[in-house]
């Protein structure tokens, strides 16, 4: 409940500061305000998303709010600086930027200081499961989640730990480093080779470029 209650309250706060934010863009005429800052503060909270996930206590909630919001306002600040349809670019772009800080930093630390561990799955009775808890011989118990139920041996599961147990442990097998590396450098340079693009166009335009809502017609305020 208490989970619940943290992660739907936190979303519409998100969404508060995000409404709050771009009113600038419900305005008629080319959209006016801060462009680069907006887009820089959503790339730092990119990184904090990144930091919680990755970091203790590893909480999920904080994470993925502070990646909301972190979309909010990069497409807040690449819609202002573009106008038009880098609205739309904007939302593709936010995305593009915030999935490598979640994806990629946890395995990448993991291929250099991980070690594989066979840990006790807590409560287990034989059916498959999504969330549980492992108890691992060193004394640490993970939290872990999967897509499909999982069915453990013996109650038993195979994990990749951090030894100073910083990081969040995995299930073991191939990690997939170089994938998810190659993956998330395509994905920024994707996003900002779209914020440059609206860079051009704004230049190009002198600052009067088309509304958000609609490039050829604005309904007012």
């Amino acid at each position: 409940m208490r989970i619940a209650l943290e992660f739907y309250g936190g979303t519409a706060l998100v969404l508060v500061i995000v409404v709050i934010a771009g009113r600038r863009l419900r305005r008629p005429g080319a959209p006016k305000g801060p462009t680069w800052r907006n887009i820089v503060l959503g790339a730092i909270l990119f990184v904090v998303a990144g930091a919680l996930y990755t970091l203790p206590p590893h909480n999920i909630i904080f994470a993925v709010l502070a990646m909301l919001l972190g979309c909010g306002f990069f497409v807040i600040g690449i819609a202002t600086l573009g106008g038009g349809n880098f609205g739309y670019f904007g939302a593709l772009a936010a995305g593009m930027a915030a999935i490598p800080w979640v994806m990629t930093p946890t395995p990448l630390l993991l291929s250099h200081v991980g070690r594989p561990m066979t840990c006790h799955v807590r409560g287990y009775r034989g059916t498959g499961v999504k969330s549980f808890t492992a108890d691992c011989p060193d004394g640490h118990s993970h939290d872990l989640s999967s897509g499909d139920y999982k069915h453990f041996p013996n109650g038993q599961v195979q994990l990749i730990v951090d030894p100073r147990n910083v990081l969040p442990a995995e299930f073991a097998g191939p990690l997939h480093v170089t994938t998810k590396v190659v993956a998330s450098i395509l994905c920024l340079l994707g996003a900002s080779g779209i914020v440059a693009a609206a860079a051009v166009s704004n230049r190009r335009r002198r600052g009067n470029v088309p509304h958000v809502a609609n490039p050829g017609y604005s309904s007012g305020p």
